[in-house]
């Protein structure tokens, strides 16, 4: 049915309709509303991300496959509240975030769930939707149905959101935000983030070795806390090379390690994985005074 050619604009969007998921249908040229006219009011879009894509769009096809495609990570799943992310629900799709984004919304969705071990979750035929209200306006997905270039959101101080990526191990990828001239844009990630009100910087330490991750937080004033004395061989390892602020690691599983640090606005967690004798970085939560 893909191979098929679109005779006229009508029979395009009838196989857009049709279920098939959303990421694969954007990525075919003869399917994404060819010769459409442009919406006067929507927003200017642009990606500077090489895996992922964003397009004005105005309207959503019907999630593909079955809702049993979905169920395997409930915990990822939300219950959507906004109109916006209640559009995308109804739609059949797995809505995982539903955040602000300026004077916008940003919701990120999924047809595909797989869970993994240690609570991961593998996620394809993620998208993320922009909505003005409950108007759609805008589209980011991967470049095909099979990739895990989107999964979930979180939200940074000022509007913006941080688009992860779909891997068993997720990662950020980009930051999405309005300019100022209205262009919604999906950019790179910031060197550092603001936190507690922009009381503190957090740098970009996802990916680095503990060894260095912990001096780029010291240089924006996060010092860090020695952690309590522990059995667990990874830890003790860790404290003996001079990183006393290893508070936990994980013996199964993913090899998940934590870090504590106290800044100027309050205690920051870092998390690491795998089992290098210096894990890199996963993640990281701020807790502020």
């Amino acid at each position: 049915m893909l191979s098929r050619p679109f005779p006229n604009l009508m029979d395009a969007s009838a196989v857009l309709g049709a279920a098939f998921t959303l990421s694969l249908a954007l990525s075919l040229p003869a399917a994404a509303q060819p010769n459409a006219p442009t919406d006067a009011s929507a927003p200017r879009v642009a990606s500077d991300l090489k895996d992922i894509r964003m397009k004005a769009i105005a309207s959503l096809p019907k999630a593909g496959g079955s809702a049993i495609d979905r169920d395997g990570c409930p915990w990822r799943v939300i219950q959507p509240k906004s109109a916006a992310a209640r559009l995308v629900a109804a739609q059949g799709w797995a809505v995982m975030a539903d955040l602000p984004l300026g004077a916008y919304r940003a919701v990120s969705f999924a047809g595909q769930m797989e869970a993994g071990t240690s609570g991961t979750c593998n996620i394809t035929q993620g998208n993320v939707a922009v909505f003005d209200g409950d108007k759609l306006v805008a589209l980011a997905y991967g470049k095909s149905a099979d990739d895990t270039a989107i999964g979930n959101l979180t939200a940074l101080e000022g509007g913006a959101v941080r688009v992860w990526d779909g891997d068993i191990v997720g990662s950020p990828v980009g930051d999405l935000h309005v300019e100022a001239d209205g262009t919604v844009r999906l950019g790179k990630l910031a060197d550092e983030e603001s936190v507690c009100k922009g009381q503190a910087k957090v740098p970009n330490v996802y990916g680095m070795p503990i060894d260095k991750a912990r001096k780029a937080l010291a240089d924006k004033g996060w010092k860090p806390v020695r952690g309590g004395a522990s059995p667990e061989p990874r830890q003790a390892a860790l404290v003996r090379r001079g990183i006393t602020e290893a508070e936990s690691c994980a013996g199964t599983g993913l090899a998940y390690c934590d870090f504590g640090y106290a800044g100027p606005a309050g205690r920051l967690t870092l998390t690491t994985v795998g089992e290098k004798d210096l894990p890199t970085v996963s993640d990281y939560d701020v807790k502020c005074r």
